[in-house]
């Protein structure tokens, strides 16, 4: 029996700037938006203990009240502090509730991804777990991957074009992109380090389209119709791949 604590953290704060409510509006169908959507799928996914959602939004804390007792997992409010919601507060709010959650695991994630299913968290934390028992890594990042023709300050970043000037895409060296569906640390390492992710991250390779992060207002209206198609039944890709790279050094926490 799996006796280790995970708890899903899940930031919902005030004052979205770029999609107005992002949080609550009605989003496919559901009254109480992604809030709600992300609160059933994290209800559903066997290895999460219990779900915290840290806010200053009144909004967001009547519907939590509102849905959490047609839940089967504990939800809890934190009344996240103003300095902690400003717009450029992440570091001190991951240092916050670094010390704030009493855990084994934190889940970290976010209602702006809707498509990131109870299947794939399950399949996340699992492989976190396997990990952590290896000790091949320290923490996860869900992660996009590209393989496509890129260049930074015109140089080329896929691909050595002095060996070949146009390899086939399936050729080209993998870029990930963290999506930031999901951040998985042990609760004493994100307080010794005051941060989400460890030195050795695994990177989840989220299946395509998975990982869509709500940003934009047309991210929005976007997400809904790719959670229909979803619900709908399109194919899905039940086979996520987690690979284990060490985070460069220069992202180390000083």
């Amino acid at each position: 029996m799996n006796t280790t604590k995970v708890t899903a953290i899940v930031p919902c704060r005030k004052g979205s700037q770029r999609v107005l409510n992002k949080n609550t509006r009605p989003f496919g169908g559901l009254q109480h938006g992604l809030l709600e959507l992300k609160l059933k799928q994290l209800d559903a996914v066997p290895r999460i203990t219990e779900i915290v959602v840290t806010t200053n939004d009144p909004a967001v804390i009547a519907i939590v009240e509102a849905i959490r007792t047609q839940l089967v997992k504990p939800v809890i409010l934190d009344l996240r502090p103003d300095e902690y919601a400003a717009d450029d507060s992440l570091q001190g709010l991951i240092g916050y509730l670094a010390d704030a959650i009493d855990t084994d695991v934190v889940a970290w994630t976010h209602v702006t991804s809707p498509l990131f299913t109870p299947p794939l968290y399950e399949a996340a934390l699992a492989a976190y777990a396997q990990a952590r028992q290896t000790q091949s890594a320290d923490s996860l990042m869900a992660v996009d991957v590209a393989q496509t023709f890129a260049l930074r300050s015109g140089t080329w970043i896929s691909h050595d074009s002095s060996v070949k000037r146009w390899p086939r895409t399936q050729d080209l060296e993998k870029i990930f992109l963290v999506n930031s569906a999901l951040f998985v640390i042990d609760q004493p390492l994100m307080k010794a380090l005051q941060d989400r992710v460890g030195l050795q991250p695994l990177l989840f390779e989220t299946p395509s389209i998975h990982g869509f992060d709500i940003d934009w207002e047309e991210d929005f209206t976007l997400g809904e119709v790719l959670y229909k198609a979803l619900a709908d039944g399109i194919p899905q890709v039940n086979s996520p791949v987690a690979v284990t790279y060490g985070v460069d050094k220069a992202y180390a926490p000083a």
